[in-house]
Formats: C-alpha cells, sequence, structure tokens
C-alpha cells in the first residue's frame, strides 16, 4: 500500500491552471480527468476555470462527487461568463504556474480556441496538455 503522507510530498506546489468549457452535466467526468492528469503532471494545487453561463454554485453542484474523491488536491474554481475572457486572462497572469490543461466540449471548441488565441505567448508556453484541438 503506498503512503498517502510521503506520495504528496512528491507533488509540487505550483499550480496548474485548468481552462474548462463544458456542458454542465460533463462537469463532473472533466473534473475527474483533471484531477488524474494534474497528479499525473506532479502538482497538487488546481485552479480551475470554468467558462459557463451557470452559476457558481450549479457548477460546484455538478462536480461536487468528483471533488469530494479528490480533497488531498488544494482546489480553486473560478467561474467567467463567456464575455468575461478579458478578466480572466487578467487573474490568470497572476500566477507563478507549473502548467495549463484545457477541457472543453465539441461544441465549445471554437470559443476554447478564442480564448488560447488572446493568452498571452508567456502562458501559451506552458501549456502542458490541449484538450481540445
Amino acid at each position: 500500500m503506498v503512503d498517502s503522507y510521503h506520495s504528496m510530498q512528491k507533488l509540487d506546489h505550483k499550480p496548474v491552471l485548468v481552462l474548462v468549457h463544458v456542458k454542465d452535466e460533463e462537469l463532473n467526468d472533466v473534473f475527474r480527468r483533471m484531477f488524474k492528469d494534474v497528479r499525473q503532471f506532479g502538482s497538487s494545487h488546481i485552479i480551475a476555470n470554468i467558462i459557463t453561463e451557470s452559476e457558481y454554485w450549479k457548477v460546484f453542484a455538478n462536480s461536487r462527487e468528483a471533488i469530494l474523491d479528490n480533497l488531498d488536491l488544494e482546489l480553486e474554481i473560478y467561474t467567467w461568463k463567456n464575455e468575461e475572457v478579458d478578466k480572466l486572462m487578467e487573474k490568470v497572469q497572476t500566477y507563478v504556474l507549473k502548467g495549463i490543461i484545457t477541457y472543453c466540449s465539441d461544441e465549445n471548441k471554437y470559443s476554447m480556441r478564442k480564448v488560447i488565441e488572446v493568452m498571452p505567448n508567456s502562458l501559451k508556453t506552458l501549456m502542458l496538455k490541449d484538450n481540445c484541438k
């Protein structure tokens, strides 16, 4: 059996920025993939930015099960409306990041590409995994 305390020590505390633009009903599965991916990249800190027209409580309710299964990871969740991408970019530029991961549903690939296009090159170079290609 793996000692979770010692395995946790191996994870870097530098955050991974995650950009998510999926349907509400896909959030739980996406959060599970996100937790798995962030662990694989060796981080214990996630800054999840969800682009949605839903309220924060609904995002949380739709991802609750996955979050509760991964309480050992530090998680920050922010929700943004489609028209708030500029504010999102301002916020993410304040972090010192390990990297960036994106997730989107098929119908949101175009809008996620637009988000990535406005991202400064200094952030684009930190892309660990782009699931929206």
